[in-house]
């Protein structure tokens, strides 16, 4: 470092500004008066190229000395600092006020001030002449303080958006709380260890403990039971199977409560952080016990439904094969009058339609038992098929036009009489609920994997929104007035379906004012395999 050379000093405040006469950019004061005034430019000296900002006025506030740093700082030149004129009002605003504060009470004064940026933080200090310890001027340390604010600025900003998350996720747990006591499903959040950590209100209900009993005790440890006694087993293992495995994991769970025994629905889920660490498992029981109760005495009553119904088809086979027979053997009497012949012809056809009755009965309980409807595949000719079907109709109804018409090949893999048995079904459903006009049936065998069967009648329309309902059990009556009494149980169309399904294919209806009503049966020409199959989509 370059010594600075001592400038003629006087001191009376309005003595002029120091020049620097050894060409080395400093600037000094006059020859110290005493020791301890040369030491201390002597300090000066020692420290006046730091990167500290460095100054000092005298009373005036006229700059006896400056370094490079404080003009960096305060965006003045060197030389500028010790020019003529109102220097002050060159600097910012906040320094020279800090000045002239400092100058007039002699208190030490931290300003703060920011320029081109950056920011900088100066402390002024009166000094004191050490003989009297009278101000002679004012002492400046000025220092860059711009990463400090920001870094302070940014811890501020940290810990308002802390604040704020904290108070958001407060909030939310709140609004979390109160949702979940809103639950009617009980919720539970347990530990993976099995600590229950958090119950609502609904769990308390369900596993029959208040909440304080609940909420630190283990979730598997509960009155859990199983017909075999691994009740706690299975509740353990719905807790493994959550820790272990990233979706939800449903369990059928039944406990011991002071009301009873109750079965419960469980879901269980695991929470994971971002290492996929298992924080936490929700664990849901929903009381299922009611709709348990519901379905075992519906499916008793359907059992009973299903037993009765082909007890009495069976039992009533023999007395309407009697009744058959005999009506045989009398028609073979001689000597019967026509008003005879009439009355064994009107018994035939309600034994007839009493066998179709109970046909319909047993077809119906085998669609309920497991395997569905069963059908005998073999090599068929559909035309056939339908023709027989027709005509057995035209015997019943021979005061009804039925037309047939057939196109294509249509030998394949079917059931005959089922597929006939489907065919009358749709022809005495347009007979009875089709109006008076002919009754037109289409056996058509162009596809070369398929076939069709259309039956097609006049009659009132059938409603769109009634179309899907047409094969269901029961559905009688569906479509305004029958054209004579209602006969049978409405098990026709139903059977028809289930007929197609266990050959694989398909029974719809389509109706409108313009064209008719028509009922269509698709089929497969080969069948892959026996029973019904799953539902197919309309084409």
């Amino acid at each position: 470092m370059d010594s600075w050379v001592p400038m003629h000093f006087t001191p009376d405040p309005a003595r002029s500004r120091p020049t620097d006469t050894s060409g080395n950019g400093r600037l000094s004061a006059v020859s110290p008066s005493s020791q301890e005034e040369h030491a201390a430019w002597s300090f000066l000296d020692a420290v006046w190229d730091v990167p500290v900002g460095l100054g000092l006025c005298d009373t005036g506030l006229s700059f006896l000395r400056v370094n490079e740093a404080l003009a960096r700082f305060d965006g003045l030149s060197v030389d500028a600092h010790y020019a003529s004129g109102d220097t002050l009002a060159r600097l910012p605003e906040a320094f020279a006020e800090g000045l002239r504060q400092t100058a007039s009470s002699g208190d030490a004064q931290d300003v703060e001030f920011t320029l081109f940026g950056r920011c900088v933080l100066v402390k002024l200090h009166a000094v004191l002449r050490p003989i009297d310890r009278q101000p002679i001027g004012v002492g400046i340390v000025a220092v860059d303080v711009t990463d400090e604010r920001n870094a302070f600025r940014a811890v501020e900003e940290a810990n308002r958006l802390v604040g704020d998350l904290l108070a958001d996720a407060t909030a939310k747990e709140r609004a979390l709380s109160r949702l979940i006591e809103t639950v009617h499903e009980g919720l539970l959040v347990v530990e993976p260890t099995g600590r229950m950590k958090l119950v609502n209100k609904a769990a308390e209900r369900i596993l029959g403990h208040a909440r304080e009993a609940l909420v630190g005790a283990q979730f598997q440890n509960e009155r859990w039971w199983s017909e075999d006694g691994s009740g706690q087993r299975d509740a353990a293992a719905l807790l493994k199977s959550a820790v272990e495995r990233p979706d939800v994991f449903h369990a059928e769970l039944y406990v011991e409560t002071d009301a009873g025994r109750a079965a419960l629905m469980a879901d269980a889920t695991s929470l994971r952080d971002l290492q996929g660490e298992v924080q936490e498992v929700v664990v849901s029981l929903r009381d299922v016990t009611r709709e348990r109760h519901d379905l075992d005495e519906a499916r008793s009553n359907l059992e009973f439904q299903q037993q009765v119904i082909g007890i009495v088809g069976h039992d009533l086979r023999n007395p309407l094969a009697t009744v058959a027979g005999s009506i045989s053997l009398l028609r073979h009497q001689a000597g019967l009058t026509s008003s005879s012949v009439e009355s064994l012809d009107r018994v035939a056809r309600s034994a007839a339609r009493m066998a179709r009755l109970i046909s319909d009965l047993l077809d119906y309980t085998r669609t309920r038992t497991p395997g569905g409807l069963p059908i005998v595949l073999a090599r068929a000719d559909l035309h056939v098929v339908c023709r027989d079907a027709v005509e057995e109709c035209r015997s019943a109804h021979p005061a009804r036009t039925i037309v047939l018409e057939t196109t294509g090949d249509a030998t394949g893999s079917w059931d005959a009489d089922r597929i006939e048995q489907a065919l009358i079904n749709l022809i005495t459903n347009a007979i009875e609920h089709g109006g008076t006009g002919p009754v037109r049936v289409q056996s058509i065998a162009s596809a070369a994997h398929s076939v069709e069967i259309k039956v097609h009648n006049g009659g009132e329309v059938i409603p769109a929104d009634v179309l899907p309902e047409l094969f269901r059990a029961y559905r009688r009556g569906i479509r305004g007035e029958a054209t004579g009494r209602l006969h049978g149980l409405g098990l026709g169309l139903f059977i028809v379906a289930q007929i197609a399904a266990a050959h694989g294919g398909l029974a719809f209806a389509d109706s409108t004012a313009e064209s008719g009503t028509t009922f269509t049966i698709q089929l497969p020409r080969s069948v892959s395999r026996k029973g019904p199959s799953p539902p197919r989509k309309r084409p």
